[in-house]
């Protein structure tokens, strides 16, 4: 017997169902979940996904910090081109330069990426996902409430794109916390590493969750210099995203716990690479190529047989 998500994504591909009109009672998320860098998997993964033809079997795509951007891509319809930003435009000290706090500037340049890659080198198309069928739905961490927050129904590309940049906006690393709408934002793996409770907060019965580390591996420990240098910080601004920056390891223990036991009312299946696992501040270009192929593997191993996987697994097209 197969997966119940496999087995409705299968039903979904080969019947031509659309979003808007399904035939089943069904309600299939797609969640993807970031990491920085380490984005570049979930990236693969989502441009495997285009190959396939696979993004109409799903009724929302929900993301969190770099899985924001991927899916934005993905119901952009350039996710195959969006895999190439990690090692084509990001790889480099234009966006993380670790030399930057020296002149009182954040190690991560998001400014670069949203205003200079995604405005005009590769361009996200905005207007595509302000009219897709299939809702895209960011998530961020809201510094007053403590909590995460699902940005969407997005009113113009601006709107798109600051959503994007407040779920980046990683703690210190990035700077101060993003200002967007009427709230202010923090990365939104602070609170969603894996954007589930979103999925089942918007009423979602079976979910193809898409992670960015392999079986087994966890969150690290915090380093000396996040625990001494960061957290301090964070808690100035929100003591509650503190406690939680200070928790992640444990709590993103849990929540891959929850995710394999896949005895809660969400149907989950989760896909992972193969590894080795990609570091969130990576810049070297074979290591982050290596991450999109696993990525692309992974799911045209989970779908093979499902639609056209004539595809090789490992190719890139910009």
């Amino acid at each position: 017997m197969g997966h119940p998500v496999i087995d409705l994504i299968r039903h979904r591909a080969l019947s031509g169902s659309a979003p808007g009109a399904r035939a089943d009672a069904a309600r299939l998320g797609l969640c993807v979940e970031g990491g920085a860098m380490r984005g570049v998997v979930s990236a693969g993964m989502v441009a495997g996904i285009e190959q396939l033809g696979l993004l109409r079997v799903f009724d929302v795509v929900i993301g969190c910090s770099a899985g924001a951007a991927n899916a934005a891509y993905l119901v952009g319809g350039r996710a195959t081109a969006g895999a190439t930003i990690y090692y084509t435009k990001i790889n480099n000290r234009s966006f993380i330069d670790a030399a930057r706090p020296l002149r009182r500037r954040p190690v991560v340049d998001l400014g670069f990426l949203v205003d200079d890659v995604m405005r005009r080198q590769e361009p996200l198309d905005t207007g595509a996902i302000l009219c897709s069928p299939v809702p895209l739905v960011i998530v961020a961490s809201n510094i007053d409430s403590g909590q995460s927050e699902a940005l969407t129904d997005f009113v113009d590309g601006d709107d798109v794109l600051g959503a994007l940049r407040a779920s980046a906006a990683m703690p210190i690393l990035a700077g101060a916390p993003w200002p967007h709408r009427d709230g202010r934002y923090w990365d939104g793996s602070l609170t969603e590493p894996v954007p589930l409770p979103t999925a089942a907060r918007l009423g979602c019965t079976h979910v193809l969750a898409l992670l960015t580390r392999p079986a087994g591996v966890g969150r690290p420990d915090l380093s000396l210099f996040q625990r001494h240098v960061i957290l301090p910080r964070v808690r100035r601004v929100s003591t509650a995203l503190g406690d939680r920056f200070e928790r992640q390891r444990e709590e993103y223990s849990r929540a891959m716990t929850q995710l394999d036991a896949d005895c809660g009312s969400v149907r989950v299946l989760p896909l992972r690479p193969s590894g080795p696992a990609v570091r969130n501040l990576e810049r070297r270009r074979a290591v982050l190529e290596d991450g999109a192929r696993q990525g692309i593997s992974a799911v045209f191993s989970a779908f093979v047989g499902i639609c056209d996987a004539s595809l090789a697994p490992t190719e890139q097209r910009g």
